[in-house]
């Protein structure tokens, strides 16, 4: 090996070590984070072979994996690895790092991914927020597939989830397009900020308390891009439920989108960046708590707001974009969040009609819970507080194996076959352990869920319908709401008529 390709294999690893701030010479190869990883048996060299690579020094391999285009960001390898590796950053390093050099795996789904990340970013630099017809546009003329989702996206269409005028109108967009241009150039630049050294330890859930939600208050709203296309009946529902709790929303104003998974994976500064930008729009504004629907939205928000806290030059790289510093004021929460903070007893008075005889699978899936110490307000390997708000409704929440696995996240356009692998698993051991429906708390849970399974149940054949529910869906129906006034009827997998049977 020349002296050249010794001092690069020394800078590569020197970058991951400061981007993640890992000390590979802790990994003892135990395995768990491959035992655990839902997208391991697609990958040529899964993570407990890629942190074997980084370890001993064979980094151009690893970035030349498949294996980082399979990898779907759900933190499990991360959340419970025995050395407190974070593992899941270590597949985001080298996935940009491979990206920059142009050392890149040559697999179909490298290019599949890489398309639909580059299509999701420039769609955000242009408008600020997520234009979905746009971007499944851009997604199908980089990649050829001009039939896939063909009939979904004509009955989304139809339901009103997709506006094809909108496209046209620029009317979706931020008005503060200038900022996020810059926040794109700022994030392009060279940063030599360390990560903080993570250290072995054991890593102990303490849940947070939960914010105190009453009847009457006004806190912030944070739909992001999906509540007003794809996942419109969540936002309609997640109205619909406050309105009936008393809760008032005010939207955070002219917010942007998070990044979410593209951001993520492939700019660490910008998956930083974009979501600060709310945060600091919502500290200016006064706002205590914003509540996020979507699990993702959430999940950046929630990790953001930490490194605004922490960095003061994050805060200082913000207002030269923005002209406002984010203080960290602003709380986000989910909507199962909410519902805790609002208490059993307050939501159980205005139940009216009852959930009963309705056995449902709570899924939580991975960003909710994960990372552990980021978002804190349930146990990331037994969560259970959704079921808790589903006993109050009056419904039957069941026991079951599955309620964390990874669907396959933001991948349901570039991996089809394997998020229907994935939901598989899920879906067979909800039904196996006597759910009729899944209840969800994130409208990417619920389009892989929803809207992947008729081509799920063509392939495998041994599952009935299961229909999904938004957890905000449910609460309004207990509480008085008509099942369609919540835009149930606008789902894939036909979920009006469980409902009107309570």
């Amino acid at each position: 090996m020349s002296k050249h390709n010794l001092s690069s294999i020394d800078a590569y690893k020197k970058q991951l070590e400061q981007s993640t701030g890992n000390d590979y010479n802790c990994c003892y190869q135990c395995g768990k984070c491959t035992a655990g990883c839902p997208a391991g048996g697609f990958m040529d060299n899964p993570p407990t072979k890629i942190m074997r690579l980084v370890q001993a020094g064979y980094i151009e391999e690893a970035m030349r994996s498949n294996a980082l285009w399979y990898c779907v960001g759900c933190q499990t390898c991360t959340a419970r690895c025995p050395q407190n590796m974070d593992i899941a950053a270590t597949m985001d390093a080298l996935r940009e790092l491979a990206i920059k050099s142009g050392i890149v795996s040559e697999d179909r789904s490298k290019k599949l991914v890489t398309a639909f990340h580059t299509s999701f970013l420039n769609n955000i630099r242009k408008h600020g927020r997520l234009q979905e017809l746009s971007l499944v546009n851009s997604y199908k003329l980089r990649t050829r597939t001009f039939l896939q989702d063909a009939s979904s996206g004509i009955k989304m269409i139809r339901e009103g989830k997709i506006n094809p005028l909108a496209s046209f109108s620029g009317k979706e967009g931020v008005s503060g397009k200038e900022q996020i241009e810059k926040i794109f150039e700022l994030a392009e630049k060279e940063v030599h900020t360390a990560a903080p050294a993570r250290k072995p330890k054991k890593n102990t859930f303490s849940p947070q308390p939960p914010p105190l939600i009453k009847p009457g208050m006004t806190i912030g709203y944070y739909p992001g891009c999906s509540l007003g296309g794809t996942a419109k009946e969540y936002d309609i529902s997640v109205r619909k439920m406050c309105e009936l709790l008393d809760i008032r929303l005010e939207e955070i104003p002219d917010w942007n989108c998070c990044g979410a998974t593209s951001a993520h994976a492939t700019s660490h500064r910008l998956a930083l960046l974009l979501p600060a930008r709310n945060q600091a729009l919502a500290d200016a504004a006064g706002m205590d708590y914003v509540l996020a629907p979507c699990a993702a939205c959430q999940n950046r928000q929630v990790t953001t707001r930490k490194a605004v806290i922490d960095s003061e030059e994050l805060r200082l790289e913000v207002k030269g974009t923005t002209g406002i510093e984010p203080t960290g004021r602003a709380e986000f929460i989910g909507v199962t969040q909410l519902l805790e903070g609002y208490s059993a007893d307050e939501l159980a008075k205005r139940v009216k009609r009852p959930l009963k005889d309705l056995s449902l699978a709570c899924y939580y899936g991975c960003l909710l819970v994960r990372p552990m110490e980021a978002m804190s307000f349930d146990d990331p390997e037994n969560p259970l507080k959704m079921e808790q708000i589903v006993t109050t409704l009056g419904g039957t929440p069941v026991d079951w194996d599955f309620k964390i696995e990874c669907c396959g996240a933001g991948l349901t356009l570039a991996q089809q076959e394997m998020v229907e692998d994935l939901t598989h698993s899920i879906a067979r051991n909800a039904s196996v352990n006597g759910a009729q429906a899944f209840v969800v708390a994130c409208p990417l849970c619920h389009a892989n869920l929803d809207m992947r399974q008729g081509g799920m149940r063509k392939r495998y054949e041994d599952i009935e319908s299961m229909p999904v529910y938004y957890i905000s869906e449910l609460v309004a129906v207990a509480c008085g709401a008509d099942p369609a006034e919540v835009a149930v009827g606008k789902h894939f997998v036909p979920a009006l008529e469980l409902l009107n049977k309570r």
